[in-house]
């Protein structure tokens, strides 16, 4: 019999301690020192500092992906201020909320211990823990993606109109964390689920004009403001290259085979849980029937998988999505685990056993309910950048200090073209500085440069600051660049000029 819809004081203090947990985590990270965070927490300062809600640029470039991440950061950082907390705030909010929704699924299928065991099963999962402390959207879009197959879970059910709000809501959500592919994950599992379940015409049954509309002027109120803006390169950028190259290959993302890559992904990240795909492959070629809850869960990391393995692209933290439906199979099997020896006893078979002999029964139970636990603490706390070099932590923020005593604020500083990208995003978003790209060959006398040291000309400039590890330096133009090189900045300048792109 399923439990009562409310939670407990056991629950609430349960979900309060996984919170705090996540919070905690992200106290003791390390600084943002790499591009993927960096570069949103570029954008959550355009809002910020240039109050860009629409279309947050960062460092002067397009955003790739939508803001409703950004626009969590930027809420949370007007009230308890901008750090790097702030930035990755709204991926510890978004798991935690994910935890939930886990639960609710579980518990409504089979019942309350079935929704922590489920809770559990997802919190010891290493990419999970790894993408809840990041400053990166996959975990916001990830909850979103859950919440809208809960949704249609209820809906399915239960029939009511608010489960189906729900769910038309939080694919709303999901699209506005990482755009179309939101809609794409969501309608490929219902869609398949109907199919599967041999009830594709409860698909007319879930449709509503009224949300559809209610949806489009969300999404496309949004993404119009944001044309308006940005123009074809913002939806080329978007549309085109995030979501369509990714899935079908183009010239940013050529087309490779992925479906090794993911095949080992599925089987290396989700261990031990997803022994569970074994045990229901065992169980379907004995024959054994599987109700309507578990072919959901079937579809619904299916699909998923299938998409990623046939995508043009595809990254672990991809399967976000599809852990809860893994989590959520485990847990039934864990639950029949421990449930058959209580039923056994409950038959009256325990009058034949010794004490010891019970107690054997119970050995299952008591494992599951230690081990559990303590595989999501060790998971908890072993954090991305645990083991990561204190020295050259400490080496970065000294030079960023540096580079705030030594550029004024209105001053402009510029980085070298050979400068990489990603050394680019993090400076940019450390210092909370624009920093444009020029050729030192157009440098003038007094300008400020990020550079690698050692493409200097002696003479030249003068080294302010040094981060020895990286060879990144500050420096100071205290001298004119060769004729040589002036006159091809000068040409380089009247092509960009012909070419329209200034």
């Amino acid at each position: 019999m399923k439990d009562s819809a409310r939670l407990t004081n056991v629950d609430k203090l349960l979900f309060a301690l996984i919170f705090f947990g996540l919070l905690l985590r992200l106290l003791f990270a390390p600084p943002i020192a790499n591009r993927g965070e960096a570069r949103e927490g570029l954008v959550v300062q355009g809002i910020l500092h240039e109050h860009q809600w629409i279309l947050p640029f960062r460092n002067g470039e397009l955003p790739s992906k939508p803001p409703l991440y950004h626009w969590i950061a930027a809420s949370g950082a007007l009230v308890i201020g901008e750090s790097d907390f702030t930035m990755r705030l709204p991926s510890a909010i978004g798991a935690g909320f994910m935890v939930w929704v886990t639960f609710l699924l579980g518990r409504a299928m089979v019942g309350r211990r079935t929704g922590w065991l489920a809770a559990g099963a997802l919190l010891g999962m290493y990419d999970f823990w790894h993408a809840a402390g990041q400053a990166r959207v996959d975990m916001v879009f990830s909850a979103c993606v859950t919440a809208a197959i809960a949704g249609f879970y209820f809906w399915y059910r239960e029939r009511t109109d608010r489960a189906r709000a729900i769910c038309y809501l939080a694919t709303v959500g999901a699209v506005l964390a990482k755009g179309p592919l939101g809609i794409a994950l969501v309608g490929l599992v219902i869609l398949a689920f109907l199919v599967v379940d041999k009830q594709p015409r409860l698909l007319w049954s879930f449709w509503s004009w009224p949300l559809v509309g209610a949806a489009l002027v969300v999404i496309g109120g949004w993404y119009g403001w944001a044309y308006a803006i940005g123009g074809q390169k913002f939806l080329a950028l978007q549309i085109a290259i995030e979501n369509v190259e990714r899935l079908v290959g183009g010239e940013e993302f050529p087309r490779r085979p992925m479906y090794i890559n993911t095949a080992i992904w599925l089987v290396t990240r989700t261990l031990p849980w997803n022994l569970v795909l074994i045990w229901s492959l065992v169980r379907w070629r004995r024959g054994t029937p599987e109700n309507s809850d578990g072919r959901l869960l079937q579809v619904w990391w299916l699909a998923m998988f299938c998409l990623f393995s046939a995508a043009a692209f595809a990254r672990p933290v991809y399967f976000l999505p599809l852990l809860p439906a893994i989590a959520l199979l485990a847990a039934r099997a864990l639950n029949t685990a421990m449930s058959e020896p209580a039923r056994a006893m409950k038959a009256g078979a325990a009058k034949a056993f010794t004490p010891s002999l019970e107690m054997r029964w119970r050995r299952p139970s008591t494992w599951i309910a230690i081990g559990v636990p303590l595989c999501d603490l060790i998971l908890m706390f072993v954090s991305y950048g645990t083991w990561r070099d204190d020295s050259e932590i400490k080496a970065r923020l000294a030079f960023e200090e540096k580079v705030r005593a030594e550029v004024a604020v209105e001053a402009p500083l510029f980085a070298a073209s050979w400068l990489d990208d990603e050394n680019l995003m993090v400076l940019a978003y450390r210092l909370e500085r624009e920093i444009d790209r020029k050729p030192m060959a157009c440098a003038k006398r007094n300008d400020y440069f990020l550079t690698l040291t050692y493409t200097l000309v002696a003479g030249q400039a003068r080294v302010l600051a040094l981060m020895d590890r990286s060879k990144i330096g500050l420096l100071r133009m205290v001298g004119e660049s060769p004729a040589v090189e002036r006159k091809a900045c000068q040409n380089q300048t009247v092509r960009a000029l012909d070419d329209g792109e200034h």
